[in-house]
């Protein structure tokens, strides 16, 4: 038999052996050596240690927190003084774990003491009044700009000069922005157009161009209009014709002349104790008519018998001078003359009387009674009335006028108020 390959079997005999032919020889397992008493002890006590430290979370997490105790005062403390300092309770573990809000305390007797204290010392109340003028018949608008035109309702008292200066405005303008019928009388509930300031608000009504309008309105430059924040005329041109019914802001426009007192008519005679006074505010229910004249004295008086308060002066739209007074007041005649007006008065005067001295006139406005008739003879510190608050007035007050035909003229420059 030649020698065979270590790494190769021979054939396979059938009938022979079947054990490999190449012995492998069996490796020893060692055995392992049994595990060291106190290594065991230190396991068990880490897993005790574990399961003590879960069981210990668990119920941190789900046991609520106590309340802080309220500090007892106890009956041998001295009370606490209304000012003391409250007294706070606060956690030991506060770095780690921030505590719920904790509100102060306070003890009852603190907190009764606290109550019972006034708020702010105020001295003798007695002292202490209060002065309203009534008669002030005006409120001031805080002054701020405005853009655009608004609508006013008007109320009792309201009078084309109270509103103006409410809004800081001329008299004309109100007047030259709205029909021009507000001017004779001026009711509750009108709806009165006030301009952002003087000027003219005015709708377009024909054919003109925006340049004839605003010239009209004594105002040179177009383009102070046409590019005025008051006006929406973007792309608008001195010759553009605005549709009619177009409203258009004019500021620092002028119309017409206004006059606005009723019309008087002074004829006749060469002195000032010969003439008549034909007309005084025709039309109205308490004008006379055509009165015969016989002229006046030469002494003014005071129109008013009793404590009075200087209201307003004499401007170019204030043709005279407001005296407050309480209702019922006499009113006395300031000079000598005949009754030429005596009763309801529609351009805001309410119930007036109107004497005739000669040239002069004088007016008294907004009275509650009258005690004389037309063409009755009074002489100077008669009495012709009584105050009141009737016509455009927002208070009880006089109204006086003295006038040189029809031009009304400063009374405090011919009576000392």
């Amino acid at each position: 038999m030649t020698e065979q390959d270590p790494l190769h079997e021979p054939p396979i005999d059938p009938l022979a052996d079947t054990n490999p032919s190449l012995t492998i020889k069996p490796v020893e397992q060692k055995q392992a050596e049994p595990l060291a008493g106190w290594r065991r002890a230190i396991g068990l006590l880490s897993l005790l240690g574990a399961a003590g430290l879960t069981i210990a979370t668990a119920l941190l997490l789900l046991t609520p927190e106590s309340a802080p105790p309220s500090p007892v005062m106890t009956a041998t403390e001295t009370p606490v003084e209304p000012t003391a300092t409250l007294t706070i309770a606060a956690s030991a573990t506060a770095a780690e774990n921030p505590p719920a809000a904790v509100f102060p305390t306070i003890v009852p007797d603190v907190a009764a003491a606290l109550l019972n204290a006034p708020l702010l010392p105020v001295g003798d109340m007695s002292s202490l009044e209060v002065v309203r003028n009534i008669y002030n018949p005006f409120t001031v608008v805080p002054d701020r700009p405005r853009s655009e035109v608004i609508q006013y309702v008007a109320v009792r008292g309201d009078t084309i000069y109270s509103i103006a200066e409410r809004f800081g405005l001329r008299p004309e303008s109100i007047a030259w922005s709205n029909p021009r019928s507000i001017i004779r009388v001026l009711r509750p509930g009108d709806v009165i157009n006030v301009p952002p300031v003087d000027g003219v608000f005015h709708q377009v009504v024909g054919s003109r161009t925006v340049g004839e309008i605003i010239a009209s309105f004594k105002v040179d430059d177009p383009y102070v209009v046409l590019d005025s924040e008051y006006n929406n005329l973007f792309g608008v041109t001195p010759d553009t014709i605005l549709p009619s019914g177009t409203w258009i802001f004019i500021p620092g426009g002028e119309a017409e002349q206004i006059t606005w007192n009723p019309g008087v008519q002074v004829e006749g005679g060469d002195s000032p104790r010969r003439g008549y006074v034909s007309v005084f505010a025709p039309g109205d229910p308490g004008s006379c008519g055509q009165i015969n004249n016989p002229g006046g004295g030469a002494s003014w008086g005071f129109p008013l018998s009793g404590a009075y308060t200087f209201m307003r002066g004499f401007t170019s739209w204030h043709t005279g001078v407001d005296l407050a007074a309480p209702v019922g007041t006499p009113v006395l005649a300031a000079n000598s003359g005949a009754v030429i007006f005596a009763g309801w008065n529609s351009w805001g005067y309410g119930n007036t009387v109107v004497l005739a001295h000669g040239p002069y006139l004088t007016l008294y406005g907004h009275m509650n009674s009258i005690n004389v008739g037309c063409g009755q003879l009074v002489s100077v510190g008669q009495v012709i009335g009584a105050v009141g608050n009737t016509g455009n007035s927002s208070g009880p007050h006089l109204h006086f006028e003295i006038r040189s035909g029809d031009t009304p003229t400063d009374p405090a420059a011919t009576i000392s108020f």
